[in-house]
């Protein structure tokens, strides 16, 4: 007798519970088709699942020795008279089976002379069979034996439906619960790799699904697809491989419509490319349901089961739970890219802070500028930039302060290069310049140099570094093409400005500081003067008063004449004295040694005031 519970379990890994349901439902068939042996006197009787949710085909036997129930459970793999029972939605009855054309496939004419078939059905959904054979008496089967078979597979199909909606509530349960695990990742940060390779183990528990992976649109180049979690089918191809948009997933991807097919291979529009197709070979039931939401699909789920397999025909069934299951799915992935966008901002910010704060204390310019760009090449993934200055004395060139990455070597000091091309027209017209085809910008002309480094760019920005309306110079940066953070970059163009009007600023800190530092000297010039002219000068007018004094003491014409020339020579020296002391031009002027203290006095004076001595 098959009493084995797994026969009416789910072909997938069974729900708490279900495996002692299925023990019942196998006791309350056996139960069944044991009273119908009874109440009808047969001799055997067999009660054949032939469909149900899990799509089992098992026999319930009453009255069978071990090989007749051996022969018996190969029945479904004959034709003949079984297929004609199978087919049929009415009850048959045979009153002289060895007589009948199609007995001659049974596997032995001495199982059964008489025969009594009923479906087992319940609202039009089949179930199976119920099949009562010899009766006891010699009698054949009546019709009242008919009624009451009847009414025995209205209480099997009764029970199987039970069944089947107890599977279908524990299922359902058991999705709900999973779709409640990747909710509740929402919750907290989330890792883009464990999430997903747990939603593809917890789909394939759930559903029997043979194979599932999560494949995603390259961020870096949206013609290319990445397979980010895969299980199953050895777990092929490994996660991060990158292949071309195109087959099943991309038909989902342009029409956000899910796609279901029966049969994988014979799909025209699964395209895998020649080294995945023999592991996916073997699938037949295949789902490829989009991921994302509010217009933007971020990639696909793609499950399939084998072909012929129970779990598959529960599967196409719960088309609405595997739904509900991609978009958990999607939100989480979403959640990750704003997880990712967000941190990314902050990135922004703290870098942004960072240079405001160096900006605060002294400026060297050359090395403010190569801490802007490192900064900058750090927090937005760029693969070249740099700070070119417009030269003051020569409108015709602009000086490089730095300029790196992409292999170039780095920049000499002050490196000159032509003002032409796209860097004049940014210095003329203060407008920058974003292209996606950077290389191939109208304009675009770089240094021999440069050229090679150059050529592999993508995302190319130019950016005017304004201050009080004067364009000092410009920011360059730029990404190679396929990079990843070129697409994320490419919405950042603000924040990049961000960071030009910081190198601005401190570009105009370096100027503020050198006119402070030059009028640190010119006020320090100041004081020097002064203390000269209240000291010295005071001091040679001083000795210029007593030599006057001491020439009207003598009477000898030498001795006066020697006094007349050295206060001659000591009116030069301290005319020399204030012209180096204030800069300016001191008239000559013709004196007599006679002047009186006052004349003196009164041109002293003369030199001292702003007109003349500064």
């Amino acid at each position: 007798m098959a009493s084995n519970a797994d026969r009416f379990g789910p072909a997938s890994p069974s729900s708490p519970g279900t495996e002692d349901t299925g023990q019942e439902l196998t006791e309350t068939l056996q139960r069944i088709i044991s009273s119908a042996c009874d109440l009808m006197s047969a001799r055997c009787g067999a009660l054949l699942v032939t469909e149900s949710d899990w799509n089992v085909r098992e026999f319930v036997t009453c009255g069978l020795t071990d090989e007749e129930s051996s022969e018996v459970a190969e029945l479904p793999r004959l034709h003949g008279l079984l297929e004609l029972l199978l087919e049929s939605d009415r009850p048959i009855r045979l009153n002289s089976l060895r007589d009948h054309p199609a007995a001659r496939h049974l596997p032995s004419h001495d199982l059964a002379s008489t025969l009594l078939a009923v479906p087992v059905h319940l609202r039009d959904a089949p179930y199976g069979h119920l099949y009562l054979a010899d009766k006891k008496d010699g009698q054949e089967f009546t019709a009242t034996d008919e009624q009451t078979a009847v009414s025995l597979a209205r209480a099997a199909a009764l029970a199987i439906e039970n069944f089947r909606l107890l599977g279908q509530q524990q299922r359902r349960q058991r999705w709900l619960e999973v779709c409640s695990e990747l909710t509740a990742m929402l919750l907290d940060e989330v890792d883009l790799a464990a999430t997903t390779r747990l939603a593809t183990r917890r789909f394939r528990e759930i559903s029997g699904a043979e194979y599932a992976a999560v494949i995603l649109v390259d961020p870096a180049d949206p013609g290319r697809l990445v397979y980010q979690a895969v299980t199953g089918l050895g777990d092929l191809p490994l996660p991060g491989t990158s292949v071309p948009r195109r087959g099943l997933a991309a038909a989902v991807l342009d029409s956000g419509e899910p796609i279901v097919t029966d049969h994988l291979l014979d799909d025209p529009r699964f395209d895998p490319g020649p080294d995945p197709q023999e592991d996916l070979s073997v699938l037949g039931l295949t789902m490829v349901l989009p991921l994302g939401g509010s217009g933007e699909l971020v990639g696909v789920l793609f499950v399939g089961w084998r072909r012929d397999s129970p779990a598959a025909r529960v599967a196409a069934r719960e088309g609405e739970l595997v739904r509900t299951f991609a978009n958990h799915t999607a939100l989480v992935l979403l959640r990750v890219r704003a997880q990712e966008a967000r941190s990314r901002r902050e990135r922004w910010l703290e870098a942004a802070a960072e240079m405001a704060r160096l900006l605060l204390g002294e400026v060297d310019r050359d090395e403010a500028m190569r801490l802007l760009v490192d900064h900058l090449r750090e927090v937005s993934g760029a693969d070249v930039a740099g700070v070119l200055l417009a030269d003051p004395i020569d409108p015709g060139s602009v000086f490089v302060v730095v300029f790196e990455g992409g292999g170039l070597v780095p920049a000499p000091p002050d490196l000159r290069i032509p003002r032409a091309g796209l860097l004049a027209r940014v210095l003329d017209s203060g407008e920058p310049v974003v292209s996606d085809d950077y290389p191939n910008e109208l304009g675009h002309d770089p240094p021999p140099a440069w050229q090679k480094a150059l050529a592999s760019v993508g995302l190319g920005m130019m950016l005017p570094l304004t201050t009080d309306g004067e364009v000092l110079g410009t920011l360059f940066v730029a990404w190679r093409r396929g990079s990843p953070d070129a697409p994320l970059a490419r919405e950042e163009v603000v924040e990049v400005q961000i960071f030009a009007d910081l190198a601005a600023l401190a570009l105009q800190r370096v100027r503020t500081q050198g006119d402070r530092e030059h009028l640190a000297v010119l006020e320090e010039r100041d004081r020097i003067a002064h203390e000269m002219r209240d000291v010295i000068v005071q001091q040679l007018f001083g000795v210029s008063l007593r030599l006057r004094s001491a020439g009207g003491l003598s009477s000898e014409p030498v001795v006066r004449q020697r006094l007349s020339d050295v206060l001659d020579d000591l009116d030069r020296t301290s005319r020399q004295v204030r012209s180096a002391i204030f800069g300016g031009d001191d008239h000559d002027h013709d004196h007599d040694h006679d002047h009186d203290l006052h004349d003196i006095h009164d041109r002293y004076d003369g030199h001292r005031s702003p007109g003349n001595g500064d």
